[in-house]
């Protein structure tokens, strides 16, 4: 009787990698689940290396916070008041162009809540983000449109502000929550995928700080500014996400870190503080040694020319690309949701109109619209299996 011949295959590693490669970010979601070493092999050979980062597009992505009134009836708008506001949040991305000035987004709603403030940082691949008044901190994958994940709040200080990171040594996220009120508080920080699934205590040897929302992650370094209550003047600090050490920047005397305008930005990998001169010129401050926190002044002249500057911010640096994003610090529904790119090289200023399917219906001219721009979206399969989902 003839033996059957096995049906197994094994192949190389190095093939099914290549294989794996080529997949779509969603079949790597799947796949992930097959068994252990699957598993293995994707976190390790394909997460870690960036092999699933997709090309990068010319233009960011968006989150969008939609702020709307409630209703008492079909017919009639509450007064818009903090308790009767409505948010819904969504991740916007590019569905197609429609001309040079007109771009129509997909959009995909991944929470709501009745909020007026919230708080949105995106860390390669992954959205964290917090409401005002709350200890609970959420991150969310745009990619698997996996649902919402909580943090645990046991053990975190009465009021704290979070800031979100990535650690490419240890290939770990991290989350950081800082007292804002009290100095005797710890700070704390939680490693995504940890199996304790606990806040863990870190030396806080920053003194008496109120940290700013804006930040930004370079190299495994979160930057962010603080006011300090000593002499109630402005810092800009970092925090080593590999050592959990914090560290204070050194800026030019001449760099305004009070000015509400300065935005601190990834220029090409190195930390980059845009900061408005007038209604039209801007000087960009880069760091370009981060070892010795040796500066560089670029100024922009005439960038913001033709704009209304008092209504205006600047939303990050796109990668690649290199343009300097500008949008509105918020949008009435009734208005086109403009969004002007700045090329520093060609320094030549363009405009977009994002066009989404709510935007298009402008039934509700009371809403009123917050944008962050993703300028450097990746895809990511991570799972969070350890953390509560809802």
């Amino acid at each position: 009787m003839a033996r059957k011949r096995s049906e197994k295959i094994n192949l190389p590693l190095d093939i099914t990698l290549e294989i794996l490669k080529k997949l779509p970010t969603k079949s790597l979601a799947r796949f992930h689940c097959v068994s252990y070493r699957w598993a293995s092999i994707i976190r390790e050979f394909i997460i870690v290396n960036d092999s699933i980062v997709t090309q990068r597009p010319r233009d960011p992505h968006f989150i969008f916070h939609r702020m709307t009134q409630c209703l008492t009836d079909q017919s009639t708008l509450r007064a818009f008041s903090s308790h009767e506001t409505f948010s819904i949040f969504s991740y916007t991305y590019l569905q197609r162009q429609i001309t040079n000035e007109e771009q129509l987004y997909h959009e995909k709603v991944f929470g709501n809540g009745k909020v007026r403030r919230a708080t949105f940082q995106y860390v390669r691949g992954l959205i964290g983000f917090w409401f005002q008044g709350s200890n609970q901190f959420k991150i969310h994958n745009p990619t698997t449109s996996t649902k919402t994940v909580f943090l645990p709040i046991e053990r975190l200080p009465t009021s704290c502000s979070f800031l979100f990171g990535y650690d490419p040594f240890k290939n770990q996220y991290k989350v950081l929550c800082l007292p804002r009120y009290y100095q005797k508080e710890c700070c704390k920080v939680f490693i995504l995928e940890d199996s304790l699934n606990m806040w863990w205590d870190i030396e806080c040897d920053i003194g008496h700080q109120s940290p700013c929302e804006q930040a930004v992650c370079i190299s495994g370094v979160i930057y962010y500014r603080a006011k300090s209550k000593k002499n109630w003047s402005y810092v800009l600090m970092s925090f080593h996400l590999r050592s959990d050490k914090f560290k204070l920047v050194q800026i030019p005397e001449n760099l305004p870190l009070d000015d509400k305008d300065t935005t601190l930005v990834n220029y090409q990998g190195k930390l980059g503080c845009i900061c408005r001169i007038n209604d039209e010129d801007v000087d960009m401050w880069v760091m370009e040694d981060a070892e010795k926190q040796e500066w560089l002044k670029i100024t922009f002249g005439s960038m913001l020319q033709d704009l209304s500057t008092w209504d205006i911010r600047f939303a990050g640096v796109t990668n690649p690309g290199g343009e300097i994003v500008i949008v509105h610090r918020e949008y009435l529904s009734e208005f086109t949701l403009d969004v002007y790119y700045y090329d520093p090289e060609q320094k030549i200023r363009r405009r977009v109109e994002i066009q989404t399917p709510t935007s298009l219906l402008r039934v509700r001219p009371s809403d009123i619209l917050t944008i962050w721009a993703v300028t450097d979206h990746v895809e990511n399969i991570m799972c969070f299996p350890k953390v509560s989902v809802s």
